[in-house]
């Protein structure tokens, strides 16, 4: 009976509870875990699951939110009082994204809406595991328990792949003193993913100093970064510490740093180098050790090659990159944002609107949201403020330009045949709407993909991507050094 629990290399082979009060389904799961090399366990109802995680450990569970008799949000609480370790991932049907959330708050790892694809499921799966080596019911990480850098990350920002990629790239690269380059667009939560870096870096205990490039005029710049002597200018009536000392032991954000002067960046990149800096009007080096995180909504490659950015910084800033997706291209995390966004201004305001409706959760998941996670939470805070019991379409301020009016009114011809799920109609109006919009711009630039790249407001390496997605090639007549190709 034994060998049924080790695998061929003679390890423990990693156990996944299933809790499901469906026969059908958990069959189904545990097949699909049985023929990735996994024990599946399983529980029909909340005691049997609870009593299982106490007796076989598992290293993952997967549990309904759904049951009959003790819900999947209650099993959670109350497997959380003795088990805070274990990643348990709930899954739940659309119309329960509201659940989520909370499961979200109260310590959830995960969660997967039905119906999900096989491939994703075992994806959050995988996830699961690997943030749980080695097996063992103590053996997970203390930066995955609830409340902690990983776990706040994921709260904030969503349960999407693209947030789990984020969240192992910054995993990775914390523990080590790389410079990172963090790219995405205005609103997409570059800080935030800047703090994470910090509080999970060896640095947490240091001060987090955050500077936004585009709010220092250029002739204060360099007092600002590495301090003054007393009279080195007019004004300058005692000796100040610049922000690199100020930043010592800890991280130096820069916020928008393409806005950074060029007159300036030799001299950043010397501090860099040194792990020196020398005050404007003095004579003697100073060490410094403070780790820099840039965020940046501009393609730096792109300015590099136009001269507007020098190669050499680039490069000594770009030891490790994180790309944020934009919030359209995240439309599980719209919906997820926009419950904890709700829930958060009913708690602010004393209110209890209690959902969003489909025709509002349509109109969010096919706006462009330019203003990204920034623009949805105020979207909300004010549906919220005009809303009774439900938010509606016209609670929501959203503008209603052409191209986001025809992506709502192109699928109505088949939204309603029953052969679509509303998931694959958004899905390819979102398409549609993409591919409208890069042909456009390369149109309006002569097929100069750096300068389109600008006016979408998305970064180079995304452009080309999408541009390969979609079979859009050179443009007829127009070609250039940027041209596709």
């Amino acid at each position: 009976m034994e060998e049924a629990h080790v695998n061929r290399s003679g390890a423990r082979r990693r156990r996944v509870l299933i809790v499901d009060d469906e026969k059908d389904m958990r069959w189904t799961v545990c097949t699909l875990l049985k023929n990735q090399g996994l024990e599946p366990l399983e529980a029909g109802d909340g005691a049997a699951a609870l009593d299982m995680m106490r007796k076989a450990s598992p290293d993952c569970v997967l549990l309904d939110i759904r049951m009959p008799g003790m819900g999947g949000l209650e099993v959670l609480r109350r497997a959380r009082a003795f088990d805070r370790l274990t990643p348990i991932i709930m899954i739940t049907g659309f119309g329960s994204i509201d659940s989520a959330v909370q499961a979200m708050k109260d310590g959830a790892h995960h969660y997967i809406t039905k119906p999900f694809e096989h491939g994703r499921l075992m994806g959050a799966i995988r996830q699961a595991l690997e943030a749980r080596r080695p097996a063992g019911p103590s053996s997970l990480p203390d930066r995955q328990a609830p409340g902690t850098p990983d776990a706040t990350l994921r709260q904030t920002m969503g349960p999407s792949e693209d947030v789990t990629g984020i969240i192992s790239d910054v995993a990775k690269v914390a523990p080590t003193d790389f410079s990172v380059i963090i790219s995405g667009e205005t609103g997409s939560g570059k800080e935030l993913v800047a703090r994470a870096i910090h509080h999970q870096s060896p640095r947490a205990a240091g001060p987090f100093v955050a500077v936004d490039c585009g709010c220092i005029p250029p002739t204060l710049f360099e007092s600002e970064l590495f301090g003054c002597e007393k009279g080195a200018y007019t004004g300058a009536d005692r000796s100040r510490a610049g922000l690199f000392e100020v930043a010592s032991e800890g991280t130096l954000f820069f916020d928008e740093v393409a806005n950074l002067p060029l007159a300036v960046q030799p001299k950043l990149l010397r501090a860099l180098q040194e792990r020196q800096i020398l005050r404007v009007g003095g004579s003697q080096s100073i060490d410094v050790d403070a780790r820099v995180i840039c965020a940046t909504n501009c393609d730096l490659a792109a300015l590099v090659q136009e001269k507007r950015f020098r190669r050499d910084l680039f490069f000594r800033l770009n030891e490790f990159g994180v790309a944020l997706s934009p919030l359209r291209e995240r439309q599980e995390d719209i919906v997820y944002l926009a419950q904890r966004f709700l829930s958060m201004t009913n708690e602010e305001l004393g209110k209890h609107v209690g959902s969003i409706s489909e025709a509002a959760l349509e109109l969010l998941l096919t706006h462009r949201w330019p203003g990204n996670v920034r623009e949805l939470r105020n979207v909300i805070r004010r549906a919220v403020l005009l809303a009774d019991d439900c938010v509606r379409p016209d609670h929501l301020d959203i503008s209603r330009d052409s191209r986001a009016t025809a992506c709502r009114r192109r699928p109505a011809a088949h939204a309603f045949d029953g052969r679509v799920s509303l998931k694959e109609i958004v899905r390819r109006s979102v398409m549609q709407v993409e591919q409208e919009a890069l042909v456009e711009a390369l149109t309006k630039t002569g097929g100069n993909k750096a300068k389109a790249a600008r006016i979408l407001q998305i970064d180079y390496k995304t452009l080309l991507n999408k541009a390969k997605a979609y079979g859009i090639s050179s443009l007829p007549g127009r070609r250039d050094n940027h041209g596709l190709s």
